[in-house]
């Protein structure tokens, strides 16, 4: 890339001279072309004002002088040439006759076989004599001063020539330094690891190369964590989902042991072993489902069968299945829905509110007081749901909806659950595209709100 860098700048130098040197030489040839073609017509207007005898005069006096004079006839024939008294050649059809029977006066540039060489010719139409006086001289151009130049020019090019060698090699290395120094930084950094530090640079697009660069190792970075954050929360998961599971197979194999061994022989205390096997079942059944629901919620491919759903009859039904719970602690439950329907999974939306008001009873305080708010906000359905329970940390609010995460480790000895309520949630809402919002402070309470844009403009005819 160096040398590439330095032969393009000595090519654009020996193409500058050339071009240079072209444009030089046609500048001086047409400098030098009008300026004798001046001279020619002054002399041309002298002659032409002399009689027939004067101009021979003066042609011989011209012929010392190297300047052809020549008299032309109106039909071309030549009357007298100074040089040359022996031309039969009819001179109609030159370039300058031509011109100067058009316009009275013409010029041209050519060969000339007679004197086999260069002539400028200057013509004027003598309409007094009716005759044409034309001079020429000899004319190469700038051929001769070029030649004189051109030494000049050469070493003036070698001397240029130098100094763009020197100056692109210093340029080259200016630009490749730099770029070296980011290829080093590259090599030994630990992408995603470590931070890279890259000097400022005063060339703009090395510039924007090593912000590129640090956003991508800042990003490479983020998803590194995320990475370790999944990885994490999934080792949490099969940690605390074999916990989970483990706990109710060990009562399971307790109570089916004392059963098997016989060592249990009232029929009272048999029947509390079997309906604790069959409670523990159903928590394991349950428990299983709930992890399902999260794997099928999080493939792409998930197809679900949706149906409209009054949420205001549905809500009754989810109250009425936890009213025991709620008696319990003596809460005080303020349900307000409006008469709207939604169109979705009915399993979906019956999983949000249960688990929501089974989470605002279970962490509430007793005699405590649960609001529960469903409601048309625009496009969507706005589902809130507030206690006045022992509320979450800041350092918690953050993981509440991660799997078999739960708050008050104590309280959860002696709550029942799973820990995978809210994480449910979650990911129904996200299912739905909706939104999901969480408010709280430790002793005070907690507030949930999901906005979900589910919403049916017209309910159905047919809808039970």
């Amino acid at each position: 890339m160096r040398n590439k860098i330095i032969r393009s700048f000595l090519i654009i130098l020996s193409l500058s001279f050339v071009i240079g040197f072209g444009i030089l030489y046609g500048v001086l040839y047409y400098v030098s072309l009008n300026q004798q073609t001046s001279n020619l017509n002054d002399e041309l207007s002298i002659i032409v004002q002399t009689n027939f005898e004067e101009s021979q005069q003066i042609g011989e006096e011209l012929f010392d002088k190297d300047t052809r004079l020549t008299m032309i006839s109106s039909d071309g024939e030549v009357l007298y040439d100074n040089f040359d008294d022996s031309i039969n050649e009819n001179h109609l059809q030159r370039e300058e006759i031509k011109e100067a029977s058009k316009n009275g006066t013409g010029s041209s540039v050519r060969y000339s076989e007679t004197m086999e060489q260069n002539y400028l010719y200057v013509a004027e139409y003598d309409a007094q004599e009716q005759t044409y006086v034309r001079l020429a001289m000899p004319f190469s151009g700038v051929s001769q001063s070029a030649l004189m130049l051109l030494p000049s020019f050469f070493i003036a090019f070698v001397i240029a020539f130098f100094f763009v060698w020197l100056m692109s090699k210093r340029m080259a290395d200016s630009i490749l330094k730099p770029l070296q120094e980011i290829s080093a930084v590259i090599r030994k950094a630990d992408f995603g690891k470590e931070k890279i530090e890259f000097q400022n640079y005063s060339y703009s697009e090395l510039q924007e190369i090593t912000d590129a660069l640090q956003t991508m190792n800042n990003q490479i970075a983020k998803n590194l964590e995320n990475l370790e954050r999944e990885k994490q929360i999934r080792q949490e998961f099969f940690t605390n989902a074999s916990h989970e599971l483990k706990t109710p197979l060990t009562s399971i194999r307790g109570y089916s042991e004392l059963l098997r061994q016989h060592a249990i022989t009232d029929p009272d205390q048999i029947d509390h072993c079997l309906d604790c096997v069959l409670k523990e079942s159903d928590h394991m059944t349950k428990l299983i489902n709930d992890i399902l629901t999260i794997s099928k919620l999080e493939a792409k491919d998930y197809v679900v069968q949706k149906s409209h759903i009054k949420l205001k009859d549905l809500l009754e039904n989810v109250l009425k299945s936890l009213s025991v719970q709620a008696k319990a602690m003596n809460l005080d439950i303020d349900a307000s829905c409006e008469n709207v329907t939604v169109y979705a999974n009915l399993d979906h939306i019956q999983g949000i509110l249960y688990n929501l008001i089974s989470n605002a009873i279970k962490y509430n305080k007793p005699n405590g007081k649960i609001i529960i708010i469903i409601k048309e906000r625009l496009d969507n359905i706005l589902i809130k749901v507030m206690d006045t329970g022992i509320g979450i940390s800041k350092e918690d609010q953050e993981k509440v909806f991660q799997r078999f995460y739960r708050v008050d480790k104590q309280r959860s000895k002696i709550v029942a659950g799973t820990g995978i309520g809210l994480a449910i949630v979650k990911h129904i809402v996200q299912f739905y595209n909706g939104s999901i919002s969480l408010k709280s402070k430790e002793n005070e309470g907690t507030s949930i709100e999901i906005s979900l844009p589910i919403m049916v403009n017209e309910e159905p005819n047919n809808l039970d």
